[in-house]
């Protein structure tokens, strides 16, 4: 538990004093990457999903390539795993080299897209995305693949482009298949009516969920049998919804200032709902919220700065001729992000989150595992 939260205060602490210039924000995400990576890289069975692409990584040191083409893994991933596990033996390298890749994508993205890349490195790890790269590998790195290419392709309106993003994204993860109508989601205007019209859909989703997931498991997930999956059967903590309700509803208030200074949060607003219509499945089949993976790296590393600073403007324009009152309400504003986001944060830690808790590394002593 102390490692995250050093992790945290950290980025937080950096941030405020390296942050005020280019430099400063180049060397600030140079040194968050370097610190997520060491943890992420060093742990040792953190992670519910730790044992399973380790044994995954040991059985491919065993097949040949023809074995690997028929195996039912996406191949992007397989291939990787059985060239990498060719000429090193420790397991233990497939988990350093996706620490990697996850610490680079979200240094870039939080340099590249955000005005103070801190604040989208402690949105980062404060919603649990940072967490949930300890999990979902394949699902995970799909969903940065896909990422980018809704920052870069959608907002350029290059369809095409995007569609090839994805399909490489599919390589390591089947269901990234599924963004390609969320091309055109994506950039439907969040507005009273057609909130109501998601908000209508979604419920009859709910309500019709077994009906879905029987189809789904019957034709395309036909590993996951929906009576008998742990992932299927039940569904997540609720309580972690709450959160996500309060980023989105904060999302809705500020979205004219936010379309105003850049009309492509418009998009990133709908990746926001997106994200929170997949948890609200996920609290009935924990199975569906990880298809949040595909929007929620938009909505948290770039659009919850980006609402900071909205809220932070709001307080300026409420009180222009009282510096008091401007400070207070500034005050009173970051202090509401910091203990919602705390909270968060916390509560994900002692309930142990994905399994992260404790955190173990490499250094530690094992029992050996029973695979």
């Amino acid at each position: 538990m102390l490692i995250y939260m050093s992790l945290l205060a950290g980025a937080l602490a950096l941030g405020i004093l390296l942050c005020r210039n280019k430099k400063g924000n180049l060397i600030y995400c140079i040194v968050m990457g370097i610190a997520m990576f060491v943890i992420a890289s060093l742990r040792r069975s953190v992670g519910h999903d730790y044992n399973n692409y380790a044994l995954m990584y040991m059985r491919s040191m065993t097949m040949d390539m023809e074995e690997i083409a028929v195996q039912r893994t996406e191949k992007g991933y397989s291939i990787i795993t059985k060239l990498l596990a060719d000429y090193f033996y420790d397991y233990q390298t497939i988990f350093i080299v996706c620490a990697a890749f996850f610490a680079v994508c979200v240094a870039v993205a939080a340099y590249k897209y955000c005005k103070r890349p801190y604040l989208g490195i402690c949105f980062f790890l404060t919603f649990g995305v940072y967490f949930n790269t300890f999990n979902f590998l394949r699902q995970e790195i799909a969903g940065f693949i896909v990422f980018f290419a809704i920052m870069h392709y959608v907002k350029k309106d290059q369809f095409f482009r995007f569609c090839i993003m994805v399909l490489l994204a599919s390589c390591f993860h089947l269901s990234a298949i599924l963004m390609i109508p969320f091309y055109f989601l994506l950039k439907i205007k969040i507005t009273p009516v057609t909130l109501g019209i998601y908000g209508g859909l979604t419920v009859l989703i709910y309500i019709f969920s077994w009906n879905i997931m029987d189809f789904i498991t019957d034709y395309i997930y036909k590993q996951y049998q929906p009576r008998t999956s742990v992932h299927v059967l039940h569904g997540f903590d609720p309580s972690y919804l709450i959160f996500s309700i309060i980023a989105f509803v904060a999302a809705y208030v500020f979205r004219r200032r936010l379309i105003e200074k850049d009309p492509f949060n418009d998009v990133l607003i709908s990746c926001m709902f997106f994200s929170l219509f997949f948890e609200v499945i996920g609290i009935k089949h924990a199975i569906v919220s990880r298809m949040g993976a595909y929007v929620i790296l938009p909505a948290v590393v770039v659009l919850m700065p980006r609402i900071f600073e909205a809220a932070l403007e709001k307080c300026r324009e409420a009180a222009k001729s009282d510096k008091k009152r401007r400070t207070l309400f500034t005050a009173v504003t970051v202090a509401s992000f910091a203990v919602v986001c705390t909270t968060m944060y916390g509560l994900m830690i002692v309930r142990n989150y994905n399994g992260v808790t404790p955190y173990t590394t490499v250094f530690d002593e094992f029992e050996t595992q029973e695979w």
